[in-house]
């Protein structure tokens, strides 16, 4: 599971430069953002965290969603 999730990881960096992606980090301040754009933002986030939940769920012989901590770190 752990190594879908840094596929998916690399990805994701693959479509962004460094520079856009330091930018874009440093100026993520989720108490600045308007309504909508903080929706946009947790919409997202979410997406990511239930295609991971999926992919480990599909992956899992025992179907839990419990992650164990040793395949997060």
């Amino acid at each position: 599971m752990l190594e879908k999730l840094k596929e998916i990881e690399q990805e994701i960096m693959d479509e962004l430069s460094p520079e856009v992606y330091v930018a874009k980090r440093l100026s993520l301040d989720l108490d600045r953002l308007s309504d909508d754009e903080r929706g946009f933002y947790l919409t997202g986030y979410l997406e990511g965290l239930q295609r991971a939940i999926l992919l480990f769920h599909e992956n899992s012989s025992d179907n839990s969603y419990t992650i164990n901590i040793d395949d997060i770190f």
